[in-house]
């Protein structure tokens, strides 16, 4: 029998100080101050912020403390999101930020992909309250772009999951790929 370990739940953006000014910042903005590049270069500097916080006040002490650590969102995708909204402004987004994060990320072990048409995912989010500004659709084709991209450069970190399933279904993917990294 293994012992028991510890699941530490987190996500990003955090709950932490940082965690909250971007979340109040993803609301769904209008105005053209969003579109000017240092705007954008802020949303990120703040995401990159937020992660390191993340990381020195959660992560590495629970990974430390032998705990998994399951996170909802993290660099993977800061990099995709930010990478379209900094298409244009910096050359090889996705890789600029990853290469940024390189020195001080700390990588998982496994990162679980949930692969949804944009369009569909739309529609599940339609009847949520509070939108944010990265809902729309040919944003949201980008990102999936940047996803596959990252994941297909690191296969063996990456579970794609179909999440066009029903809930139980895509529940049961994910659970089954994480049993089977802490079985080895």
């Amino acid at each position: 029998m293994q012992p028991k370990r510890k699941i530490v739940l987190t996500a990003e953006p955090t709950s932490g100080e940082v965690g909250r000014i971007l979340r109040a910042g993803l609301k769904e903005a209008s105005g053209d101050e969003q579109d000017s590049p240092a705007m954008r270069m802020n949303e990120l500097f703040l995401f990159m912020a937020d992660h390191a916080e993340h990381l020195d006040q959660m992560v590495l002490p629970s990974l430390k403390d032998g705990a998994v650590v399951l996170s909802d969102r993290y660099a993977d995708s800061t990099a995709a999101y930010q990478g379209v909204t900094l298409e244009g402004i910096l050359p090889h987004p996705v890789f600029w930020i990853q290469e940024v994060f390189r020195p001080w990320n700390a990588v998982p072990d496994m990162t679980l992909l949930f692969l949804l048409d944009p369009e569909r995912a739309l529609k599940r989010l339609g009847s949520r309250p509070g939108k944010e500004k990265f809902e729309r659709l040919e944003f949201l084709r980008s990102v999936e772009e940047n996803f596959r991209r990252i994941a297909s450069a690191e296969p063996e970190r990456f579970v794609l999951i179909d999440a066009a399933q029903d809930e139980e279904a895509v529940a049961q993917d994910a659970a089954r790929a994480i049993l089977d990294l802490l079985a080895r």
